[in-house]
C-alpha cells in the first residue's frame, strides 16, 4: 500500500516538473494559455489515476458478478463437467430430431407397400455413440406398426347388381400376413442398410 502511494506521489511530481519546463520552453503568445490547459489536465489525470483504477475493478467485479463468481469458484473439473453436460444435450436433442425424420421417411416408404393401409414408425438411434463420430445417428431398432389393407391378390370383386348398376365390394382385410411383414422388412433394411434383427413390424390393433 505504501509503496503504491509512493509510485503515485513520485508521478505527480514528475508530471508537475514536466509540466514548469514545458511552460519555460513556451514562447509569451496566445498558444500559452492553450498548453497551460492541456498540461494542467495530464496533472489531474496523473492525480486522479488510482481512484479511476479503484471504479474500474469496483465495476468489472459488481457488473459482472457471476463471472468473478465463476472464475473465483468453479474449478477445472466443473468445468469440463458443465461442457460436457452442454455437449450431451446437445447430440441428445440432434439423435431426437434425426429419429423423427427419419420415421417420417420409412412410413412413407411403408405405406407405398402393397397390403399396408396405414403405418406407424418408431425409430431408435444408439446413444453410446461418441459425439462428433462417423456412427453417430446409427439406427439402432426400427419398429413398424402397420395397419393391414387389400394386397393386389386379395382384391377380389363381388359385383352387386343394384338395379343398372354394379358396385365393388372388397374383402374385409384381416390379420397381417408373414407375407408383408417379410415385405416390409425387407423394404427398409435394403433402403436403410440396416440388419433384419434391427427391424420389428407389428400389427396396429
Amino acid at each position: 500500500m505504501i509503496e503504491s502511494i509512493t509510485a503515485w506521489v513520485k508521478s505527480i511530481i514528475f508530471v508537475v516538473l514536466f509540466a514548469s519546463f514545458l511552460e519555460l520552453l513556451l514562447p509569451n503568445n496566445s498558444m500559452q494559455r492553450f498548453i497551460r490547459v492541456i498540461l494542467g489536465l495530464f496533472i489531474m489525470l496523473a492525480i486522479l489515476n488510482p481512484v479511476i483504477n479503484v471504479l474500474e475493478n469496483k465495476l468489472s467485479t459488481d457488473q459482472i458478478p457471476a463471472l468473478a463468481q465463476t472464475s473465483s469458484t468453479l474449478s477445472d473439473a466443473e468445468i469440463l463437467s458443465a461442457s460436457t453436460h452442454v455437449v450431451g444435450k446437445r447430440d441428445q436433442l440432434a439423435r431426437e430430431l434425426y429419429a423423427r425424420d427419419l420415421s417420417k421417411q420409412i412410413r412413407a416408404t411403408v405405406l407405398a407397400i402393397d397390403g399396408v393401409a396405414n403405418a406407424k414408425v418408431t425409430v431408435v438411434i444408439a446413444d453410446d455413440t461418441p459425439s462428433g463420430s462417423k456412427s453417430m445417428g446409427k439406427i439402432s431398432t426400427v419398429i413398424v406398426y402397420v395397419e393391414p389393407g387389400f394386397t393386389a391378390d386379395e382384391r377380389k370383386i363381388a359385383k352387386v347388381a343394384i338395379g343398372s348398376k354394379a358396385v365393388e365390394t372388397p374383402k374385409e382385410s384381416g390379420k397381417l400376413s408373414p407375407a408383408v411383414i417379410d415385405k416390409v422388412k425387407r423394404v427398409v433394411t435394403e433402403l436403410y442398410q440396416i440388419k433384419l434383427s434391427q427391424v420389428e413390424v407389428k400389427q396396429i390393433k
